[in-house]
């Protein structure tokens, strides 16, 4: 790792509407290290990075780079320093084509400075591709639009990268990427690294961070709790106790191990089930209560096309779904939900809440949907939505507040309750943990093995195996559209699950 320091901040502050996002932060990055940022969702580690990138302006603070003290009043002065950021929120034009989306705003990408430079573009972003091994999988020319969540999020990485930045922000970079892209990915920020190049990752994600991080900053509350500590002197446990204050037990939910007061009983039954385009062949499966079932397989495996088709969004085109003995006509979410069937789909911001809403109006739709109603009852959403808040600790001052000011943990928690207050049988999560912090994890852990409990059948896709390992009873792996393997997490370990999802191998 080098030691020739890149970028300095001193006593970094800033706040928003009188809420103090940081408090006199101070902060290093050398020359060719990676430096991971952690915190508990609201320690400020985004804000510090926007103000890196020039999204934000320090209240108080200075910053030095390469030596030299600079004011970043602007992404565009940022990426001039050659400061690129990777934001968890999409900054992309989705209705436009891939190469569009990475190379808009170059200067040498265009001809006679303003007509782009198509074939040359194409070209440059098939190269970008091609770092990913994915080629194949991304066609430069179609639109951002038609590209998985995952596939978008290394659009943006690849954006990064085109502009041959000196340091380059990643928040939240693997959140919907699978273990091999993760790996991929970290064999680019080696090879850049070799070259010099810096990277400041804001991740909640700790088998990653020790894989590929030099030093680790932590921060609570916007103060700085432990500064560039060297990863070979860190542990989980340390980390988890600077992070939160105290140490966390029970990570995965209490009671995993414990038996059920419910009886095992199928609750979800799927048979035959093919979507028609290609992508699901004749898929079979059974759900059941007292057990969290978990779903793993790579990007393109078929996950949330399975679970989209059996809730209504897509139409299926072949097979049946029974919840609790009942069939589900295809292609009716209403009807799926009015049967007791839930879906909290991966993107939460986009399908999952209407973020500029108050969270009680946020956490009726679905049962007033389900109830057929066109109109609130507002004082019985009120009421709903404080029990809510209480039985799931959504932390809030005011329910009327907008759902958007609620930290991302508190954000899944109110899709989740949004969900249970249609009182579903089965509960299917696409991805329930993506981009939260290690806490909101682990209390979203607990309130599904309570669920559990209380006899709820449930659903979890994932792309973290520690989270299928550690949460789910049982794990049925895809691979093409189809299973390859339908195992108890007992039974197997992470590289069986790779094994099965990458070769169809059975263990």
């Amino acid at each position: 790792m080098s030691t020739k320091e890149l970028l300095r901040m001193t006593g970094i502050s800033k706040s928003f509407g009188g809420i103090q996002a940081l408090d006199g932060v101070d902060f290093s990055l050398n020359t060719g290290e990676v430096h991971s940022l952690m915190g508990e969702n609201g320690a400020g580690k985004s804000t510090l990075a926007k103000i890196i990138a020039g999204v934000y302006r320090a209240d108080r603070g200075s910053i030095d780079y390469e030596g030299k003290g600079v004011d970043i009043t602007s992404p565009a002065v940022a990426l001039s320093l050659g400061i690129s950021i990777v934001m968890q929120e999409f900054n992309s034009l989705p209705d436009m084509p891939v190469y569009e989306n990475v190379y808009l705003g170059h200067q040498d990408a265009y001809k006679h400075r303003f007509i782009l430079d198509k074939a040359n573009c194409i070209r440059r972003t098939r190269e970008l591709l091609s770092l990913f091994d994915i080629q194949d999988q991304i066609d430069p020319m179609q639109r951002l639009r038609t590209l998985s969540v995952a596939q978008q999020q290394i659009v943006e990485i690849i954006k990064a990268v085109s502009h041959d930045s000196r340091l380059i922000i990643l928040d939240e970079p693997t959140a919907s990427l699978t273990e091999h892209e993760v790996e991929k990915l970290f064999d680019i920020i080696r090879k850049l690294k070799a070259k010099g190049v810096s990277f400041l990752i804001v991740s909640h994600r700790f088998s990653e961070i020790f894989s590929i991080s030099d030093r680790i900053t932590v921060l609570r509350d916007g103060r700085l709790v432990q500064g560039g500590v060297p990863v070979s002197e860190m542990t989980e446990q340390r980390l988890v106790h600077a992070m939160v204050g105290r140490e966390v037990e029970d990570f995965y939910g209490a009671g995993k191990n414990e038996p059920c007061d419910v009886k095992r009983a199928p609750m979800l039954e799927v048979k035959g089930l093919d979507d028609g385009w290609g992508f699901l062949h004749n898929i079979s499966f059974t759900a059941y209560t007292g057990e969290i079932l978990g779903i793993s397989g790579l990007v393109g495996a078929g996950r949330t096309t399975l679970v989209r088709n059996i809730f209504g969004i897509e139409r299926r085109k072949a097979g049946s779904v029974r919840v609790d003995g009942r069939e589900l006509p295809p292609g009716s979410p209403s009807a799926s939900i009015r049967n007791g069937l839930a879906l909290v789909t991966e993107n939460r911001k986009e399908e999952g809440l209407l973020i500029e809403l108050p969270i009680y109006i946020n956490s009726a739709f679905a049962k007033t949907a389900n109830d057929g109603r066109f109109l609130l009852d507002k004082r019985s959403e009120l009421e709903d939505c404080a029990e809510m808040v209480r039985l799931l600790d959504i932390r809030t001052k005011n329910v009327r507040n907008a759902s958007g000011s609620l930290s991302g943990g508190n954000q899944q928690k109110l899709v989740v309750a949004k969900w249970l207050l249609t009182k579903p049988k089965v509960l299917i999560l696409d991805e329930p943990t993506r981009g939260i912090d290690v806490v909101a994890k682990s209390e979203i852990y607990g309130i599904l093995r309570r669920l559990v409990r209380q006899g709820v059948c449930v659903i979890i896709i994932s792309s973290e195996l520690p989270e299928i390992l550690g949460v789910c009873d049982r794990v049925l792996v895809m691979r093409d559209g189809a299973f390859t393997g339908d195992i108890s997490t007992a039974e197997v370990n992470d590289e069986d699950i790779v094994r099965m999802a990458s070769f169809g191998t059975p263990i």
